[in-house]
């Protein structure tokens, strides 16, 4: 046996044992990629699945949002509508306390009285309450309450408040009371 022929028989078993190695490696390798494409698989079905969990999330908040503002605005409304209500009950009670200056005849009392009219003018005031302007205007039916009616000759004065026997109240667009009287026709 020559050196070539030995080496080559040397070298043999080494040549199977990488043949052997790279079949291994070959393996090894199928096996990280099959892994690895599952892995892809569950990366990519995560994916969806985060992103339709913050879809779900992003609507929750909107629906929030839209509910704290419809309780915003309710309570708002209850709010106006309360209040509505107190002013309400408390406008007639200036007619009354007119009623009582006029009639009184100690002027030191209907001072008194007067000053109360006032205060309750103010508190009307702070809380954006007008009067309904009704003495010489237009005859509107949204804002005036006609009881009564006088024959005019003259046609600018036609459909023309000539008397206010009680004044109107708005808060706002807010008819509080509207102003009752009488109308020439």
């Amino acid at each position: 046996m020559d050196d070539k022929t030995r080496e080559r028989t040397r070298e043999l078993p080494v040549v199977e044992m990488q043949q052997e190695e790279y079949k291994a490696i070959q393996n090894q390798m199928a096996q990280v990629t099959q892994q690895l494409s599952i892995a892809q698989a569950i990366a990519v079905k995560e994916k969806a699945r985060s992103e339709e969990l913050s879809n779900l999330v992003n609507r929750m908040q909107a629906d929030f949002d839209n509910y704290r503002k419809r309780v915003n605005e309710n309570n708002k409304k209850l709010k106006e509508d309360g209040v509505c209500v107190v002013l309400e009950k408390l406008i007639p009670e200036l007619d009354v306390l007119k009623q009582a200056i006029q009639s009184i005849p100690d002027e030191r009392v209907a001072e008194g009285v007067k000053m109360i009219y006032r205060q309750i003018l103010d508190i009307l005031t702070a809380f954006g309450v007008e009067e309904i302007p009704a003495l010489g205007m237009q005859f509107d039916p949204n804002l005036h309450n006609a009881v009564m009616n006088v024959k005019t000759t003259d046609p600018s004065k036609l459909n023309m408040v000539v008397e206010v026997f009680n004044k109107g109240y708005k808060l706002g667009d807010r008819i509080l009371r509207h102003s009752v009287v009488k109308v020439a026709n």
